[in-house]
């Protein structure tokens, strides 16, 4: 949270419009409320879908009750360890422990994380290109471009290793072996560790190769789902700003996107300092510089840090009432 009240300091324009934007936005206080409970709450349940989904891809039933906890969870520790940290291996943890087998419980965020985290940021570097990205000088946008496009490129480079069960068996093989040769491994219990690990890893590669084999089917599928989660991501942001003014609908709309990618690329836990700190090198060409800043901060409150403040008190409370059933 300090680094966003951080971010939102250096980024933020003079006080007095700033408090003017704020006083805009608490005269529509219905609105606003129901843009941040309502942001918070579908971005939890577009992310349950996409794991129950991308469940009965790989072969594996997910509860919708199991697909939300493991959403919270999910967000949770996305927003207190770095991108990519904690938040899919949770995913994968929770999920085994309501029996979820191991290797459909990591196929399940593998898959979602892979082919989003491709889908978004070809479709980033697809809309820089386009000419929709901020007013930037021409090396910061074409900094940002090659950024998300070797994102993408590694992210499809990985999935085709992926999807060729020969070549990422070999890849297993070849890992397996060098781990099993170190010292730190030595004993019965890792190379036990090793040995499971692997399996795992290889019976994972069988029920990705499944969802290849569905062609064009699956990967619609995946195509809307993961469209659907990030339209939801980017909802309060435009309907903050929608409140607050007339900006350009589709331009800002874009530009949500392509913001969307700036954050998820920032290295802080959950894009947080960076992100608050750009919102007005992104958005001030289409609203008020002081507009800017408090539509990202209160965007940034209802999709990153009211997401923190649900997963700490729904995820014990539910262990908690789990444990007693």
């Amino acid at each position: 949270m300090s680094l966003g009240a951080v971010g939102a300091y250096l980024g933020a324009p003079e006080a007095h419009l700033l408090r003017i934007a704020w006083h805009r936005l608490g005269g529509a206080p219905v609105a606003t409320l129901a843009i941040i409970v309502g942001g918070a709450l579908g971005l939890v349940a577009t992310e349950a879908i996409r794991i129950s989904v991308i469940g009965r891809l790989v072969g594996a039933r997910v509860t919708r009750r199991d697909a939300w906890d493991a959403a919270v969870a999910n967000h949770l520790m996305t927003a207190i360890t770095p991108q990519v940290g904690l938040g899919e291996p949770t995913v994968a943890y929770l999920l085994h422990t309501r029996g979820v087998a191991w290797d459909a419980a990591v196929a399940i965020p593998f898959l979602k994380f892979t082919t989003s985290l491709a889908l978004v940021f070809a479709i980033g570097a697809g809309l820089v290109v386009a000419g929709y990205g901020p007013p930037v000088d021409g090396w910061i946008a074409a900094s940002g471009l090659a950024l998300f496009a070797a994102i993408a490129v590694v992210t499809v480079g990985v999935l085709v290793v992926c999807g060729r069960p020969a070549l990422a068996r070999r890849m297993i093989t070849r890992v397996r072996g060098w781990a099993a040769r170190r010292r730190w491994f030595a004993s019965a219990a890792w190379q036990g560790r090793i040995t499971s690990a692997a399996e795992v890893a290889e019976r994972m590669i069988e029920r990705l190769d499944r969802v290849r084999r569905t062609t064009w089917r699956g990967a619609a599928i995946l195509v809307l789902v993961h469209l659907l989660y990030y339209a939801s991501y980017i909802a309060p942001l435009v309907g903050l700003a929608l409140v607050l003014g007339d900006p350009p609908l589709v331009a800002l709309t874009l530009r949500a996107l392509i913001y969307l990618c700036f954050v998820f690329a920032m290295p802080t836990p959950g894009g947080a300092g960076p992100s608050e700190a750009a919102a007005g090198l992104f958005f001030a060409d289409l609203v008020a510089p002081a507009d800017a800043i408090v539509v990202v901060a209160v965007f940034r409150a209802a999709t990153f840090y009211l997401q923190l403040a649900i997963g700490i008190v729904y995820l014990p409370v539910m262990t908690a009432l789990r444990n007693r059933g």
